[in-house]
């Protein structure tokens, strides 16, 4: 259990924070809160966006950050998709349309299910309105970083605009300066920090649903799924993270 709780979140929380808001400095506040909103725009206004991740989190307690790589998949007003790239690594599916929340746990061989009105609010949004995450009071100001021994532009943005209920979060990103889409996010708290990179964005022409179909084999057994795993942060190993 505990290893789902903490997949889930690196899954779901993760999905919740990277996916709200994202990247670049200019010069002005105006500018960089509308260079923001552009880069946001163009993976949203797309029929379908899919991404690869890596999520690296730091140990509170001093030992070695956990990572973590895997496949996103957004198709907004119909859904979204997380896959683990790890050897048995689980799976998330938000589908609108069909009304199911599902998470896929190969090494416990269970598809968990749940109704789509059970799933986070916030991806809820993302999925159904997305334009509603472009109109955040975001306070973005130009900050670079060092980013993998390199420095980066990027944008730190107020914590507040990822909601109420996060307050402490700081939250930073920058993007690709080829493309213009979103690369870097990283999210600190009091505790811990969280680095999102995002490469190979492929911002298709048509939407495909048979990408919000999970992989789990046909026959898998199934049983509820209690939403509230999703934003619990599990403990014990760099894994289960």
């Amino acid at each position: 259990m505990s290893a789902r709780r903490g997949l889930a979140a690196s899954a779901a929380g993760l999905l919740v924070l990277a996916l709200v808001v994202l990247p670049r400095a200019l010069r002005g506040a105006d500018a960089a809160e509308e260079e923001v909103r552009a880069s946001f725009r163009r993976v949203l206004a797309a029929p379908e966006a899919k991404a690869l991740m890596a999520i690296e989190r730091s140990d509170p307690f001093g030992g070695e950050p956990s990572r973590e790589n895997g496949s996103v998949w957004i198709l907004p007003g119909r859904g979204l998709r997380y896959r683990s790239a790890a050897s048995g690594g689980q799976e998330i599916v938000i589908d609108r349309q069909k009304e199911l929340f599902l998470l896929y746990s190969p090494s416990e061989r269970t598809v968990y299910r749940a109704p789509y009105a059970r799933a986070p609010a916030r991806l809820r949004r993302l999925v159904a309105e997305p334009e509603q995450f472009l109109r955040a009071r975001l306070d973005a100001r130009a900050e670079a970083r060092a980013v993998r021994g390199r420095m980066r532009d990027g944008y730190r943005l107020h914590g507040g605009s990822l909601g109420d209920s996060l307050p402490e979060v700081s939250v930073w990103m920058s993007r690709d300066r080829g493309t213009g889409l979103p690369h870097w996010v990283s999210i600190a708290s009091p505790t811990d920090t969280v680095w999102i990179e995002f490469r190979n964005w492929n911002l298709a022409s048509r939407a495909r649903p048979a990408d919000l179909a999970l992989s789990a084999p046909p026959g898998t057994q199934e049983a509820p799924l209690d939403p509230r795993e999703l934003l619990e942060r599990g403990g014990g190993s760099g894994e289960s993270r």
